[in-house]
């Protein structure tokens, strides 16, 4: 072991699971520098020629990646490269890069470079989320092309590496990373990218342990130095002493006989003891998360965030394009259950085409209330989701309603939307079931109301918390305010079952809370019928599920709703269940997301 270096212990996010123990391999990716050189009026055609061929060469070096990656892991992962080919082939950028071209006689990298630039900067400008995480793929693609522009061979692969290494980077693209994965890349040490990336994606599907969120100028250690990366617990040690390397070592076939052995479970029923079901569904943000879904067996989609599809776009996607997307999940999925939640713009996910900007107030304009404002295009997103209904198992969502009228307002312009298809003899499932989120405290007081006209609910447990306790999450002056254990939350989620249950109609949890072994018992004491979360959390949860009773979680939820402060209810559930928590080998918060 090479000590030129000492140990040192980084804390960063858990993106892919499993552990790496390995030399480390430090990528610099060569940062090109772009110049104006301006273009003879004469010559403006042969720039914008050169430009187009670029682009060409960028698409098929862009397909063979993704080729390649369909047969190591599969087609719906090679499918994170399709997005690559859409920026190349969106009409409107490319267009706007054109122009500058032909009216600023501007030479085609600068132009391009400058084009890019541009929506990075708005990307980079967003309070966090998915506009963050997707950076990265905006700026593959740019560089790849830039690269064909100014490079004599016409850009280059990544370096060849003959040996298992450790990848720290400051960032990795997925093309990058795909051009790495020969086999020799055990672990990844990133500084930017998070748990929804399509970087983080493709990590989690060849397997490969990565941690995010560790600052470069930490990476203070030598090439071929020793480090561990721990993707479970979002922990990286540079130059690992012994002991460390034993012990990971160890915690390492640990790990993999733990996934070995909920595998097997896959296949088997989520039933409490004494014969009481709990639905197990999945949230998911793209369509290529269906392997994972179904690799986790989940019962359905209980959470399908539509609006990847309208975030970082001048435009809005069209009713075809929508439709595409949510017919892949549908027809994939079938008989399981998708929900489809319409389009929840705002705070952290900024929608340009319908002027909504990155707002850090999290009650501002956004979610349902923007969708009603712009009727004809919330109806577009209705009707590409009804038609996709009659290819599997449907449902609607409409998210963070917060009165009755509201409610009322979205079915009013759903069965619009299908009178249309009607009229245009386009097939739908007219049995459709529609219903509500619940994640604002006036929808609690007003459940039994809206509950005699939904189909279900969906408890949204992360903002139902945020606007209960008057805490931003993302504000770090009171984000240690926000309390999931609190009594006027559970309080709440209480009140919306009681009143989902004397109409009839189920409710699932779909927020980060269903993730947490402790609060999901609860949930389940509570009567809730249907937990969401990541598809990695889903078999643990499985686990949980089968080892208690119906009769005690619901004893255990009765007493723990008695309590006055989350921390006596906190303390109370790890007293009454952390032994046997620890023998299912459960961890708090598995696979929330």
């Amino acid at each position: 072991m090479d000590g030129s270096s000492p140990r040192k212990v980084l804390r960063g996010i858990p993106v892919s699971s499993g552990i790496a123990i390995g030399p480390a391999y430090l990528f610099h990716p060569q940062k090109r520098e772009i110049s104006r050189h301006p273009v003879a009026p004469e010559n403006v055609e042969q720039e914008v020629a050169r430009l187009k061929r670029a682009l060409e060469r960028a698409r098929k070096d862009i397909q063979g990646i993704r080729d390649r990656i369909a047969g190591a892991v599969g087609e719906y992962e090679a499918r994170i490269f399709d997005s690559h080919v859409l920026i190349l082939r969106d009409e409107e950028i490319m267009g706007t890069i054109y122009s500058d071209i032909r009216e600023n006689l501007n030479n085609a990298e600068y132009a391009f470079y400058r084009r890019m630039n541009q929506i990075s900067d708005r990307f980079d400008q967003a309070a966090g989320g998915f506009l963050k995480e997707h950076l990265i793929d905006l700026r593959d693609v740019a560089s790849r092309v830039i690269d064909i522009l100014t490079l004599s061979d016409g850009g280059k692969d990544a370096p060849e590496i003959h040996h298992p290494v450790v990848l720290l980077a400051r960032t990795v693209t997925p093309s990058e990373l795909a051009q790495f994965t020969t086999g020799n890349t055990l672990g990844i040490c990133l500084e930017t990218g998070g748990k929804t990336s399509h970087v983080a994606i493709l990590a989690r599907s060849l397997e490969i342990p990565a941690v995010s969120g560790i600052p470069w100028k930490e990476l203070s250690l030598e090439p071929g130095q020793m480090v561990i990366v721990d993707g479970n617990a979002g922990q990286v040690i540079l130059n690992p002493s012994l002991r460390d390397i034993k012990e990971h070592e160890g915690r390492r076939a640990a790990h993999w006989a733990h996934e070995q052995d909920l595998a097997g479970l896959r296949d088997i029923e989520p039933v409490t003891s004494d014969g009481k079901y709990i639905s197990l569904a999945a949230n998911v943000e793209l369509p290529l998360e269906v392997e994972s879904v179904l690799r986790h067996g989940a019962d359905g989609v209980g959470l399908y965030r539509s609006e990847f599809l309208f975030l970082g776009r001048e435009d809005m996607p069209s009713e075809e394009e929508q439709y595409q997307a949510y017919r892949h999940l549908a027809h994939h999925l079938a008989p399981r259950h998708v929900t489809i939640r319409t389009l929840d713009a705002g705070g952290d996910k900024p929608v340009p085409a319908l002027q909504v900007d990155d707002e850090r107030d999290p009650m501002g304009w956004r979610s349902i209330r923007v969708s009603l404002r712009n009727p004809a295009i919330f109806k577009v997103q209705l009707r590409a989701i009804l038609r996709a209904s009659a290819a599997g198992n449907v449902r609607l969502m409409f998210p963070m309603i917060s009165n009755l009228q509201e409610f009322r307002e979205a079915k009013r312009l759903t069965e619009q939307a299908r009178e249309e298809l009607r009229a245009q003899g386009l097939p739908f499932d007219e049995n459709l079931e529609i219903g509500c989120m619940i994640e604002v405290p006036s929808a609690v007081l007003m459940a039994k109301e809206i509950a005699r006209e939904a189909d279900f609910f969906s408890i949204g447990t992360n903002d139902l918390a945020q606007f209960t306790l008057a805490v931003d999450r993302s504000n770090e002056r009171v984000s240690d305010l926000y309390e999931p254990h609190s009594p006027a939350v559970l309080r709440q989620i209480q009140m919306v079952v009681e009143a989902a249950r004397s109409q009839g109609i189920p409710v699932g949890v779909c927020g980060e809370m269903a993730a947490d072994p402790y609060l999901a018992l609860l949930f389940i004491g509570m009567g809730v019928d249907e937990l969401s979360m990541s598809p990695g959390g889903l078999l643990e949860m499985k686990r949980m599920t089968r080892a208690i009773s119906y009769e005690d979680a619901r004893r255990s939820a009765r007493e723990a709703l008695r309590l006055g402060t989350a921390t006596e209810i906190h303390q109370w559930l790890e007293d009454k269940f952390r032994d046997l928590f620890v023998r299912l080998g459960l961890r708090r918060g598995t696979g929330a997301g």
